[in-house]
């Protein structure tokens, strides 16, 4: 069989895009053909980087329907004479390789790498991803971890919950690992779309409630997991996790150790943190095996959606929950050679390459996946009546198919927060150290790289749609261009020379990140440019005092060639103005920084414009600035990413001691990551 063959009967076999025989669709829509270019520079022009590029050719499937056959005979036989206990292989082009070639398959080189004329022809990124799958499904394992896992979405609420409580304790003192919060914090309500901040401007998409909001991660119901063929698992793990333990310490094989006693303190902390990134890596790929195969696999959502549809709202989950549990299956075995004292960081460094095959492109596609989903809800009632009916089942816990979509952001910034943490609690200038500091830049890269991604994508289609909606009464600006970036836009108001009939005017401003266009609004929705100036030359100041004592919320906006006086109808308009057009800002100090108030993000907010914030639960910002119509601008202390939100979604840090502490340890990240 040719590789073209082969690697179809993999993907139906995967399951993952067989859920329906439609013909390949083109879409004309000339947002998305933009869109396709972009994520095709984006991923090195990876076959699954576009939506056209992912379905097989009609020639193809024919070939696949007569090679699978072929398939399916040679797998019955492959089962058949199968000893008991031996572990399952799938039809693969190499599957004699030994354990020692996996090994190699591991170390992401481009030794193993097919090199026929056809493999040639694509991204080093897609047959390498297609090679570490392959080798995935080669060595499944039983996952104690897995089946004793609670679901993510439970995870990451308790976690969050937790955090926010310590933040909050008024006498400053450090919240122990074993408390139990009696008052936990309120769930946030389900996000409107994921969280990848910064994002311009988009209509709210639909917002979805369920019931049984998580309160407690014991109050739900655990469903069965499902059953993986695989090596037995370590019989000394086994009978650590048989109580379902979920901190590091209350394992038997730890509690009976002689080695306890002789740890420290920090030492043992710093365990739990390790511990974390297994058991919570468990309950990720919990919740990625219950969506990929309770929804993206479901016969009733199969049969109605498009191959288009489905493409935009599954993206790649299957790849996703595939690299995950290669990751979770090296996590476990590093725990089992040395329960007392293992590392994790350096498998994280390792696995970050394979992360950012299958992440980008997937976080990349959110907000396709996010309209995909508004307008099916919005516009098909049998795609809304089978989701809710699928949400409903015990599998997922009446939780809806969105929380599980947005999984796999919620995981990799999850995944940052807690390396940040080991690098917090290592002595500097240790291997391990060394280790997590490495596994932290990669990831912060892989996130920002998704940020990039996202933005370039929006702001081309952006600027597409504006260049056609623009007339110029001044001299032409060439819109397009893969470097511009929208930072803020909407209407002002222009006070003009008062000897002049009409005093004042409705105007519209553009503020990109290397040029301001103010236009004039037409009906329609089009603008007509009446001037333009680089950034370079704009001087922004702001007006405090009231003219003629009934104008507010005033600053003015020096041009190359004139001055513009503004007034906006909201405080918290002008001062995002005025901050938008003294960009770049200045870098913040931790050290110099113990008068800044702190605040403490208390329910998830979601950026709708340029200039905004985008917050998780547990979010620390320094605040620079509020607004008396409750605003905020904040750098958030994990990643120094600045911008504004609802002071509503915030609660103020009011004790001295927490805020020092929240300080020191992001001068330490910063610091520890700046040496190495």
């Amino acid at each position: 069989m040719s590789p073209d063959e082969v690697e179809a009967i993999r993907i139906r076999l995967s399951g993952a895009w067989t859920l329906s025989e439609e013909p390949k669709q083109h879409s004309q829509a000339p947002h998305l053909k933009w869109a396709k270019n972009v994520v095709q520079e984006i991923l090195g022009n990876s076959e699954e980087g576009t939506v056209d590029e992912i379905s097989v050719e009609t020639d193809g499937d024919r070939r696949v329907n007569q090679s699978e056959n072929t398939s399916n005979n040679v797998k019955q036989q492959v089962e058949t004479t199968r000893e008991p206990g031996e572990v399952p292989l799938d039809l693969r082009m190499d599957a004699q390789h030994s354990d020692a070639e996996l090994d190699m398959d591991e170390s992401l080189e481009l030794e193993g790498l097919r090199d026929d004329e056809d493999d040639r022809s694509r991204s080093w990124e897609e047959v390498e991803l297609r090679n570490v799958l392959d080798t995935i499904q080669r060595r499944k394992r039983n996952s104690r971890f897995f089946n004793a896992a609670q679901l993510y979405q439970q995870y990451n609420e308790a976690a969050q919950n937790f955090e926010i409580l310590r933040q909050a304790r008024s006498d400053g003192t450090t919240v122990s690992e074993d408390t139990t919060p009696s008052l936990a914090p309120s769930p946030s309500p389900p996000p409107a779309r994921r969280p990848l901040p910064p994002l311009p401007s988009a209509p709210t998409p639909h917002r979805f409630s369920h019931t049984g909001s998580i309160t407690s991660v014991q109050s739900l119901p655990l469903p069965e997991p499902p059953k993986i063929e695989g090596r037995p698992p370590s019989p000394r793990l086994s009978i650590s996790l048989s109580k379902s333990s979920s901190l590091w310490r209350e394992l038997p094989g730890v509690r009976n150790s002689s080695e306890l006693e002789e740890l420290t303190e920090d030492q043992r902390r710093l365990q739990e943190v390790r511990f974390e990134v297994v058991t919570s890596e468990a309950s990720y790929c919990r919740s990625l095996d219950i969506v990929v195969e309770h929804f993206v696999k479901s016969k009733q959502l199969g049969a109605l959606l498009g191959t288009q549809d489905r493409n935009w709202l599954f993206s790649r989950l299957a790849d996703v929950r595939a690299i995950s549990h290669s990751f979770l299956s090296k996590l476990e075995e590093r725990v089992e050679s040395n329960l007392m004292s293992f590392t994790v960081c350096d498998i994280i460094a390792k696995h970050c390459q394979r992360f950012k095959m299958v992440y980008v492109p997937y976080l990349t596609n959110q907000s396709y996946q996010d309209a995909t989903y508004q307008r099916l809800m919005n516009e098909n009632p049998g795609f809304r009546r089978i989701v809710e009916k699928l949400e409903q089942s015990v599998v997922c816990q009446r939780l809806p198919l969105r929380s599980f979509l947005v999984l796999p952001f919620q995981r990799i910034t999850r995944l940052k927060l807690l390396v940040q943490n080991i690098v917090k609690r290592t002595t500097p200038g240790t291997t391990e150290a060394t280790q997590a500091i490495k596994a932290l830049k990669l990831l912060a890269k892989l996130i920002q790289e998704s940020n990039d991604s996202i933005t370039q994508m929006k702001s081309i289609e952006s600027l597409v749609s504006l260049s056609a909606k623009v007339d110029f009464e001044c001299r032409t600006l060439p819109l397009i261009s893969q470097s511009r970036r929208m930072i803020r836009e909407g209407p002002v108001t222009e006070l003009m020379d008062f000897s002049l009939k009409d005093t004042e005017r409705s105007v519209y401003l553009h503020l990109f990140n290397d040029y301001l266009l103010l236009s004039l609004q037409k009906e329609g929705g089009r603008f007509t440019v009446v001037d333009h100036s680089p950034v370079s030359e704009l001087r922004v100041e702001n007006c405090r005092v009231k003219l003629h004592s009934l104008q507010k919320n005033l600053f003015r906006v020096h041009m190359s060639t004139k001055a513009l006086l503004l007034r906006t109808d909201a405080l918290s308009d002008k001062l995002r103005w005025i901050s938008a057009l003294s960009r770049p800002h200045p870098e913040i100090d931790f050290s110099a920084a113990q008068d800044f108030p702190q605040m403490q993000c208390i329910r998830a907010f979601v950026a709708q414009q340029p200039d905004e914030l985008s917050l998780e639960k547990a979010d620390i910002i320094l605040v620079h600035q509020q607004s008396t119509d409750h605003w905020v601008e904040g750098t958030r202390l994990s990643d120094r990413h600045r911008g504004w939100l609802p002071a509503s979604h915030l609660e103020t840090i009011t004790n001295s001691r927490v805020r020092q502490h929240n300080l020191e340890d992001a001068l330490k990240v910063s610091t520890a990551t700046a040496a190495v």
